[in-house]
């Protein structure tokens, strides 16, 4: 039988440790890829991630049952992210794109297709301060809501909105001027 979230959270909290495993499996993976581009590196992102659902299970017994999970979750995720990247002192790096990701799950032939476009996209993604760059992330990858974005970062509405149409722009022009073009009027005036 197949059990919602809510009732997996409810027998986590009574110590049902098929519950918890449960709940670390649905969100391993999106939590492993988030990580990743806010460490920029894929060992930093695992480790991450391990101290994120270690800290969500000991903090399982706060966690308010009306709310979803996701985005409480998701707000430990990117916290411990970005703690460990600056514990690491890593500084702004490029993706690493050779590293072998052990969580795609794309064909060689689809890697090889997609990658300098994705490289594009991920370089320009990059480019963005940690306040464009965060929301973007967890709206488009994560597949947040802008409200449950909100929520995770505890902003206001009103300022994910803005900072999501500021990240858009900014990618729109860095990914012109990246193919060497102005094909959006959004290129260096001379």
């Amino acid at each position: 039988m197949e059990h919602t979230e809510q009732e997996l959270i409810q027998a986590a909290k009574r110590g049902e440790h098929n519950a918890l495993e449960s709940i670390f499996r649905q969100h391993l993976d999106g939590a492993v890829r988030l990580a990743y581009l806010i460490t920029k590196n894929w060992a930093t992102a695992e480790d991450a991630v391990q101290e994120a659902f270690l800290q969500a299970f000991r903090s399982l017994h706060n966690f308010q049952d009306d709310k979803p999970f996701k985005p409480w979750f998701t707000r430990i995720v990117v916290n411990k992210a970005k703690r460990t990247k600056s514990s690491l002192d890593r500084g702004h790096l490029p993706y690493e794109f050779e590293e072998e990701n052990p969580h795609r799950s794309l064909a060689p032939e689809a890697h090889t297709v997609e990658k300098e476009e994705l490289d594009a996209i991920f370089t320009a993604i990059n480019r963005l301060d940690d306040n464009h760059r965060i929301p973007l992330l967890l709206k488009y990858v994560t597949g947040l809501t802008e409200a449950e974005t909100a929520e995770t970062l505890k902003l206001p509405l009103s300022t994910i909105k803005s900072r999501l149409y500021t990240a858009r722009k900014r990618l729109e022009k860095y990914i012109s001027e990246s193919k060497g073009g102005d094909e959006h009027g959004l290129g260096s005036k001379d």
